[in-house]
């Protein structure tokens, strides 16, 4: 298994595709990732359930679930990606649980447009919707999947707010500290720190644009020991200071 960085910090990615077939081995991302069968026939193997996708059959899968997918007659199947930012509030409210069945019907609407960054929120949204008809979710484990991969990916998701240390994850985990740190980089491609810095700068963004705080109270919430440490990690990032960024999205948005 491996994952995928380009759909796990990348802010407001929304993609939607339709292809003849697809043959993708076991991986993880902190995307959400719809998929429906329109013609043909595919094998998707999410956690440890397996589907058999046949016309109009869709799924929604959430972020961290290891998933991998086999066709079996190609055909024809529609495919959206989408960051965790683009629903936030259907992110929030079901942080950390996982459904407990990923298939679904989904219908999308003809012709729809997706030429801005709202109609594609709309769209995201959509979908989740009506996937959350009538679901049922579970609380998820730290050792779903993957276990050692997913449970330090799971432990800075659900950390990064806060203390975030390799140390910490190591104890609750019960993994030697030199071993995860180099295990981290070379499946990650960045080291621990940097990738939980990642996540605090994502989410700072979105409080920038979305939040009445103020920069003391998002560097706070984002889990930076200091309002110096988030500014020298925000300009790290994005090249500008989080007051500037601010600036220029609030204008932007008028």
């Amino acid at each position: 298994m491996f994952f995928e960085s380009k759909h796990s910090l990348t802010e407001n990615e929304f993609r939607l595709s339709k292809s003849k077939k697809i043959d993708f081995p076991i991986h993880i991302h902190r995307s959400f990732e719809y998929f429906k069968q329109i013609r043909g026939c595919t094998e998707i193997l999410i956690g440890d359930k397996k589907y058999v996708m046949e016309s109009g059959d869709a799924v929604l899968v959430f972020p961290m679930q290891p998933h991998s997918y086999t066709c079996i007659e190609a055909g024809e199947i529609q495919m959206s990606i989408f960051s965790p930012d683009m629903v936030s509030s259907f992110y929030k409210a079901n942080h950390h649980k996982l459904p407990t069945d990923s298939k679904f019907h989904c219908t999308l609407p003809e012709n729809i447009a997706l030429d801005t960054f709202f109609h594609q929120k709309s769209l995201a949204y959509f979908i989740c919707g009506e996937f959350d008809k009538e679901r049922k979710y579970v609380e998820q484990s730290s050792t779903h999947g993957d276990q050692l991969l997913v449970s330090l990916l799971l432990f800075a998701d659900k950390n990064f707010h806060n203390r975030c240390l390799l140390q910490d994850a190591a104890a609750e985990i019960g993994y030697d500290y030199a071993y995860i740190s180099k295990f981290f980089k070379r499946k990650v491609g960045t080291p621990f720190r940097q990738y939980v810095n990642r996540l605090r700068i994502t989410e700072s963004k979105q409080l920038l644009k979305q939040s009445t705080k103020s920069i003391d109270e998002i560097s706070a919430a984002c889990g930076f020991a200091s309002v110096r440490a988030f500014d020298r990690e925000f300009r790290a990032q994005t090249g500008m200071t989080p007051s500037h960024y601010k600036k220029v999205k609030t204008n932007a948005a008028r």
